[in-house]
């Protein structure tokens, strides 16, 4: 029994980011206003980087993810989708030839159940969700903050979403909280 995901599409990502401007400047004692729109940039990747490596949305967002369910035994699976918290599934359908799709019934077909997906049938699914925060924890916030004021003190230097290499990148960074957010998939 296995749960492959072979794509994960964002729809429609947050529209304002968890860490305002000022917020940025304040932290990064900034007083002038001609980086304003490198600063904006540098929330926004320092937020997707951070929901990358945990595997939490920041801001709302809407997902879809193609993913396929194998094996027969127990005939009962239970799919983390790949970013938390969620909030509901919009839709859910299920291949039954080229380009056929079945959509499925909620709580008939398909569960939901502690903020994962419960399918009991083998296939290849398409599912929409909705997750996020609607208002990120002040812990995580810090952690876009300082990742936004690391990359602007190191423009030029390319992040990789590799622990050991931030870790040499930047010191601090064993020090940020998303860790405590980062999801557990058993």
């Amino acid at each position: 029994m296995a749960i492959y995901i072979n794509g994960i599409t964002v729809l429609a990502d947050g529209v304002v980011e968890p860490v305002s401007l000022p917020d940025a400047k304040s932290w990064m004692k900034i007083d002038y206003d001609f980086e304003d729109g490198l600063i904006k940039d540098l929330i926004s990747a320092s937020r997707v980087h951070l929901e990358k490596i945990s595997g939490i949305a920041f801001v709302n967002k809407l997902i879809k993810v193609n993913l396929q369910t194998t094996g027969l035994y127990p005939g009962v699976w239970m799919v983390d989708l790949p970013y938390a918290p969620l909030i509901c599934v919009d839709s859910v359908t299920r291949k039954t030839g080229i380009n056929m799709w079945s959509t499925l019934v909620k709580n008939e077909d398909y569960e939901v159940i502690g903020g994962k997906l419960w399918l009991y049938a083998q296939g290849t699914y398409n599912v929409q969700y909705q997750c996020g925060y609607s208002s990120i924890p002040e812990d995580l916030a810090s952690d876009v903050l300082a990742l936004t004021s690391w990359q602007f003190e190191n423009r030029g230097k390319k992040m990789n979403a590799d622990k050991n290499s931030l870790l040499s990148q930047y010191n601090n960074w064993d020090g940020l909280n998303y860790h405590q957010y980062k999801k557990v998939v058993f």
